[in-house]
């Protein structure tokens, strides 16, 4: 029995063990952090209450095509009846003169058939504004989404850069101890050791400033995700976006929800200030009443009053009345022409957008190339500083400048790739379902190809399939760009990397 026991518990520790491993192996995605951050998100839930009102706000302007029913009654609780001059009525055949105050029981009901065209225009007015609303949400919709996905790029940004000051660190400590090594065998002075020690603390200072914005970054994401980033998977950018700014602005003239909700704003704007003339309009009421009066005299005990009536009025004067029409018109054309600023301004901005995404796309090329470069003047460096053509100045130099231009290209690719979500967010792009083709991808930075003479350098290089959009998408292979020093290369998966799939608008209940 003991040993059967210590056998069950070794085999409890190694299934414990295998689903801890499996636990730790699994890796987040896009798609995980960005439905977490639509379920958490205060804003969207706020937006969706607003949304709310203007639903219910349309079901009461629906309700004001009822009649209006209502019960009253009236209970005297004292009540004094006298006459002038003080005499008792006579009685003339049926007593009809009231000696006390009757209790008035009533239904009545009282239906608008016309009113200026009033509860018609607040209809179309608030379904209008509903419209609106709901666009509105898809457009804070697509802000969560591309807060979310700015957050996990970023992570993966200062993860890459982090990497890339640590082996900065690690290179130019070993070029100090290799510094004293010289300095003791008279093969270095100490003005070589003092610069070696000095370019160690600005490494160190520059590798602590890569860890606080790591985890800057990291809060922000827990912020909007209220989860914590573990191992991610690089997403993919969004496909559907056009190769030229006028196709792009014309797919968010027609796409762009914060445009559409505007233009719908001043259109119910339109509306309220037709149901301001109503005012001076005639209006034609059918009310319909029945009245009860009990305890009315002695003699008759109950009067009871049905009346069907149609009332019609027409306004002469009513104070105000001019005024609130030219202020409802005045915010009509304000909101037109707020509408129309608004959709030149999205326009132009999303022209300045893309002309920008492709400029920060050809200055990470050319970072890219100056990369290789540096990585293949260190290699012959190496050599040179071995012949002793070189000092240590030029090794911490060489060193620094191809850890600044590492990090340099980290943050422009993360500038490129924000550029791009910010297209597709401002074309209702954004979705956080997985699915669809990858048109663009979120190209990293492979490891470097293994140096001849520096081991901090050895990685492998890799083939990477680059996808191309194309009218008839094909796959072009092709060597991946240099990677940061201290990152890892990305494992093939059998299962799909998430991508950000196209969506138009957000399913909304209609």
């Amino acid at each position: 029995m003991p040993v059967r026991r210590a056998r069950l518990e070794r085999l409890g520790w190694v299934l414990a063990l295998l689903a801890g491993s499996a636990g730790a192996a699994r890796a987040q995605s896009l798609e995980e952090a960005s439905a977490a951050a639509l379920e958490t998100s205060f804003v969207l839930r706020a937006e969706r209450a607003r949304q709310d009102g203007a639903e219910e706000r349309l079901r009461g302007a629906i309700d004001a095509f009822m009649p209006t029913v209502a019960f009253t009654a009236d209970r005297p609780l004292r009540s004094r009846i006298t006459y002038a001059p003080d005499a008792t009525p006579p009685v003339v055949g049926l007593d009809a003169t009231p000696r006390r105050s009757p209790t008035v029981v009533g239904l009545s009901a009282n239906l608008p058939l016309f009113d200026g065209f009033r509860r018609w225009n607040t209809y179309q007015s608030a379904r209008v504004l509903a419209e609106s609303g709901r666009l509105l949400l898809i457009g804070r919709r697509q802000q969560v989404l591309l807060d979310t996905a700015i957050a996990y790029i970023a992570v993966l940004r200062d993860t890459r850069i982090l990497a890339a000051r640590e082996a900065q660190a690690a290179a130019i400590r070993r070029i100090t101890a290799f510094t004293d090594k010289q300095f003791e065998l008279n093969d270095a002075t100490r003005t070589d050791v003092a610069l070696a020690r000095s370019r160690v603390q600005e490494a160190e200072a520059l590798r602590v400033r890569a860890q606080a914005d790591l985890t800057a970054s990291r809060l922000d994401f827990t912020r909007l995700t209220r989860m914590l980033p573990e191992r991610m998977l690089p997403p993919r950018l969004p496909d559907g976006l056009p190769r030229s700014a006028d196709a792009f602005a014309e797919m968010v003239r027609t796409a762009n929800p914060d445009i559409a909700a505007s233009l719908l704003e001043a259109e119910a704007a339109g509306y309220q200030a037709k149901a301001a003339v109503a005012d001076l309009l005639p209006k034609v009421n059918l009310q319909f009443s029945k009245i009860a009066q009990l305890g009315y005299s002695p003699v008759l005990d109950r009067i009871t009053d049905t009346t069907t009536r149609v009332v019609a009025s027409v306004p002469i004067y009513e104070p105000g009345s001019l005024p609130r029409i030219g202020e409802a018109s005045a915010l009509a054309r304000q909101r037109g022409y707020e509408a129309q600023d608004r959709e030149l301004a999205t326009l132009t901005s999303a022209r300045i957008a893309f002309a920008r995404r492709q400029a920060t796309a050809e200055q990470y090329t050319q970072l890219v190339a100056r990369i290789r470069e540096l990585r293949e003047t260190m290699r012959g460096f190496a050599i040179e500083r071995a012949a002793g053509f070189r000092t240590v100045l030029d090794e911490l130099n060489i060193r620094g400048e191809l850890a600044n231009a590492e990090v340099a290209a980290e943050i422009v690719l993360n500038e490129r790739d924000g550029q791009s979500l910010q297209l597709a967010a401002v074309a209702a792009l954004l979705d956080a379902a997985p699915g669809g083709s990858s048109a663009r991808r979120f190209e990293a930075l492979a490891p470097p190809p293994p140096p001849p003479l520096r081991r901090s350098l050895a990685a492998a290089p890799q083939v990477v399939p680059q996808v191309v959009p194309q009218v008839a998408p094909q796959v072009v292979p092709q060597v991946a760009p240099p990677a940061l020093r201290g990152s890892t290369a990305p494992v093939p998966r059998p299962f799909p990397v998430p991508v950000l799939r196209v969506s138009r608008a957000e399913a909304e209940p209609q």
